[in-house]
Parts: C-alpha cells; sequence; structure tokens
C-alpha cells in the first residue's frame, strides 16, 4: 500500500491515502483532529463500510414494506446488496462498451469522408473523459486520424489562390484542434501513471515522424519538427511526475536508437539550460522572460544524458526517426559527424554550469574521461569545470583526477601546480573515502614518469610512509607496496 502499485496498476485508494498522508504529515496535534475526513474516506474506500450500512438500511426498509405488501395481498422483492453491485457492474461495462463503439465509429465517419470533420469535436471531448477505457481508445483514435490528415497534406500551411479560401480556412481549423490534441498528449506526460505516461510519449512521437514527413514532401528536402519535438523534452525533463519508466523507454527505444532524436535532444538540453531561453515564446505570452532552470530539470537531464550510450560515426549508416526524403537538396545536419559532436559538447557544458546537486556533481566526474572527454568536440573546454572540481577538496578532488589527467596525456593541458596540490590531497582521511582505491592508482600513474624529479618522487613517499604509521591495516597494506613500487621505480631516492 506504501507504493500505490499493484499487479493491476495504481490501487484504486491510493489517491485517499496520499490525501491522508499528507493532511498528517504537515498537521501538529492540534490540528490532527483535521484529517479524520480523509482517514474516513481512505477507509472508506477499502471497506466501503458507509455504503454497506446504506443499504443495510435500505434492505431494512424493504423488508417492512415487504412484510405489509404481504399481509395486504401484494409483493414486492427486496434487491440484495450482491444484485445492486452487479447490476451497477453490468450498467457501467455496458456504458463502457457503447462509448468505445461509439468512438469507432466516429474514427471511420472521419477517415471515410471530410463532410464529418467535426466529429473530431467529440472524440476529443470522450478523450478528456473521466472513463479511463473510453479516453484511451479516443486518444488513440484521434492519433489515427492526425496521422492521416499529415499524409494527406491536410494540416500543412499553404498559400494558395482565393479560390482555395475555404479549404485554407478547414485547414486552419484542423491545425487548432490538432493543436489542442498534442497539449493533451504533452499534459498525459505528466500523469502520476507511468503506462500512461509512455503511451502519450509514444503517439507524441508517431504524430511528430507524420509531421516532418509532411514537411519534408513539401520543401523537397529534411525536415526536422523541432518545435514539437522541444515540448516533449521540455515537459519531460521538467516534470515531477516523470517515472523511471518514461525515462527508460526515452533512451532505450528512441535516443539510443535513431540518430536526429539524439542530435536534437542535446540541441534542445542546451537550449532549455541556457539562461535566455523564454519558455513563454511560443505559448502567446508576449515579453520576455528569464529562464529559471529547477532541479527536477538537472535530475531528469542528467538522468537521461548519462543513459545514453549511442555516438554517431561517419562510418555507419545514420539511423532517422523522420524519413530522408528520396530527393534532398542539401546534407542534413543528421548525417554529419560534426554536428553531433557539437551538439553533444554544447548539451553537456550548459549542464555543467547548472547548479549541480553533489550526487550528480561525483557521478558526472566519475564518467567524466570515459563517457565525456572522448566524444567533446574541444576537450580542453571541460578545464574550467575539472579546474575548479579539483581546487574544492575531499573526495571530489579526487574523482576530478581522471579527468583532469587525461586532459593532462592526451590533449596537452598545460595545469601549474598539479603535484603540489596532489600532495596536499594526502592526508588522513584519504584512507577512508569511498573512491580510496581509484585514488592510489591513479597515484601511482602519476609518480610513475621516469622524468620526474627525486626529490618530488621522495616527498610522495616520505608522506605515504608517514600516513602509514597511523592508517587503518586496509590503508596500510595499501599505501607500503605504493611506497615499496614508487622507490624501486627511482632508484636515486633510496
Amino acid at each position: 500500500m506504501a507504493s500505490g502499485i499493484g499487479y493491476r496498476g495504481t490501487n484504486r485508494c491510493f489517491p485517499f491515502w496520499e490525501d491522508f498522508q499528507q493532511c498528517y504529515f504537515s498537521s501538529t496535534e492540534k490540528t490532527r483532529a483535521d484529517c479524520v475526513p480523509a482517514r474516513d474516506d481512505y477507509l472508506e474506500c477499502l471497506h466501503h463500510f458507509k455504503e454497506i450500512a446504506r443499504v443495510r438500511a435500505i434492505q431494512t426498509v424493504e423488508r417492512n414494506n415487504y412484510a405489509k405488501n404481504k399481509a395486504n395481498g401484494t409483493d414486492h422483492k427486496i434487491i440484495s446488496l450482491d444484485e445492486m453491485s452487479l447490476k451497477r457492474k453490468h450498467a457501467s461495462a455496458k456504458d463502457d462498451k457503447s462509448t468505445v463503439e461509439r468512438v469507432h465509429k466516429l474514427e471511420a465517419n472521419v477517415l471515410n469522408s471530410h463532410q464529418n470533420l467535426n466529429d473530431i469535436v467529440e472524440i476529443y471531448t470522450i478523450a478528456q473523459s473521466t472513463n479511463a477505457e473510453a479516453a484511451f481508445t479516443a486518444v488513440n483514435s484521434l492519433g489515427r486520424i492526425y496521422s492521416a490528415m499529415w499524409t494527406k497534406g491536410l494540416l500543412k500551411r499553404t498559400k494558395g489562390p482565393q479560390q482555395d479560401a475555404a479549404a485554407a480556412k478547414v485547414s486552419e481549423w484542423l491545425r487548432d484542434n490538432y493543436r489542442q490534441y498534442t497539449d493533451l498528449l504533452r499534459s498525459m506526460l505528466g500523469h502520476r501513471e507511468a503506462p500512461i505516461q509512455v503511451t502519450s510519449l509514444r503517439l507524441y512521437l508517431q504524430m511528430m515522424d507524420k509531421e516532418g514527413q509532411a514537411l519534408g514532401r513539401a520543401a523537397n528536402n529534411y525536415v526536422f519538427p523541432n518545435d514539437s519535438y522541444l515540448e516533449i523534452i521540455e515537459t519531460v525533463l521538467n516534470s515531477d511526475a516523470t517515472s523511471e519508466h518514461l525515462v527508460r523507454t526515452l533512451v532505450d527505444s528512441y535516443l539510443n536508437s535513431y540518430d536526429d532524436l539524439r542530435l536534437y535532444f542535446y540541441r534542445n538540453v542546451a537550449k532549455l539550460a541556457s539562461p535566455d531561453y523564454d519558455p513563454f515564446k511560443n505559448r502567446g505570452n508576449k515579453g520576455a522572460r528569464k529562464n529559471t532552470v529547477s532541479d527536477t530539470f538537472v535530475r531528469h537531464a542528467f538522468a537521461v544524458m548519462n543513459q545514453i550510450r549511442t555516438v554517431f560515426s561517419a562510418d555507419s549508416d545514420a539511423s532517422l526517426w523522420i524519413a530522408m526524403p528520396k530527393t534532398c537538396g542539401n546534407e542534413p545536419d543528421v548525417v554529419r559527424a560534426a554536428a553531433h559532436t557539437r551538439a553533444f559538447s554544447e548539451a553537456w557544458l550548459a549542464l555543467m554550469r547548472l547548479p549541480l546537486t553533489a550526487d550528480i556533481y561525483k557521478q558526472i566526474l566519475l564518467t567524466m574521461h570515459k563517457r565525456i572527454v572522448p566524444y567533446m568536440a574541444d576537450a580542453k573546454s571541460l578545464m574550467d569545470f575539472l579546474s575548479s572540481s579539483y581546487e574544492i577538496g575531499g573526495s571530489v578532488s579526487l574523482l576530478a583526477l581522471n579527468g583532469l589527467f587525461t586532459l593532462m596525456t592526451e590533449h596537452n593541458l598545460n595545469y601549474p601546480n598539479f603535484y603540489e596540490k596532489l600532495y596536499a590531497l594526502l592526508d588522513r582521511n584519504v584512507f577512508h573515502v569511498k573512491y580510496r582505491a581509484r585514488f592510489f592508482r591513479l597515484l601511482e600513474t602519476f609518480l610513475g614518469s621516469s622524468h620526474l624529479p627525486a626529490y618530488l618522487v621522495a616527498a610522495f613517499a616520505k608522506r605515504l610512509a608517514r600516513l602509514a604509521l597511523f592508517a587503518p591495516p586496509a590503508g596500510a597494506v595499501t599505501a607500503i607496496p605504493l611506497i615499496y613500487n614508487l622507490l624501486k621505480a627511482h632508484p636515486s631516492c633510496m
């Protein structure tokens, strides 16, 4: 009950439990009595005490009336609790079935004749209803309808002669309704149930696919509908309701599989993280607004980017979600390795400029040398981030060593006073940190060069020997072999 998730999905009483829990923990001893109604609602949902008592009271009245009617020579049937429940279920199931059949009929009417376009409004109304089965059917039905309209070119903007004014008016009306449908899908992305989020994501991306193909045919070139894609990414990354299942579906089924979706995802992350981005620009609100990046955005953006494993290679064919037209004028960015590398770099740099939690900060440093540095357009652009991390001290400095050393050895970074700061990290705490093994392995690598002066290596060996005297047994076992290897690699120190 704590999670609200069972083998059939979210428990029906879980919303009442959330209300009661929120009230209870936000109240004091004096105001705790205010939570009694919320508790009673939750218990009523579980056990139906009041409903059963009400039905039994009705049955008592029915029995009394039955006894009176029988005495007067008339008969009257008593309805049991089970019969009432069964009738209610049958009536509800019958209504659901009739509504679903109605949706299918309306969909067929719209697809068969343009004279029935007004039926779209009724289907959209059903999609907003509280009937889950009918709403789900209506949402999928609208998806099929608008997919067919994009294929037929009914939703694209056209500038025709005056005699086409009626067709242009119909097209404008269809685009307004399509916009309402995409707004509904975007609101479903923020639903509390993960299956609904995933369904909305799939439908939205399918609509985007049809839109991109229609625009590409009209322009005779590759066109990616990034305005729609930006809305998807912005909703997913900024919503507190975004589930792990939705993130995993986005990464595994789309970003790791399609190069164009991955390219524009990186670009959109960089745009959303920019302080100059105006989130209200395309929503009818006038005046520029300063972009405020939330902690939720940072957490979700890192969760998605950290799970992306695919990197575009110029040697392989591009895998595209929006199909490439048969005749394409210029080479689009989605098939250019330089564009992918630049988008990757801009997204990670934009994320690193944001206020990061300690956990995300450390995870970035942990994966820096393997998943970030090798794919940057200019690895030296990470110098400021790694340098500031190295100067923080403690475990953050230990984690920054790997990335910093990669820049120094593979990208010719000149970092002044590197060994002085490395020497400062050698204190008693280094034997108790979580990343102790990683640090000593890197320390041996840093001091293994034969070009280092003997006094520098001797200073580190002396420091390690002094710390080993007060280190725990596990730390001493690590330090003593390292001292031996340093003296063996630099005989002039003996």
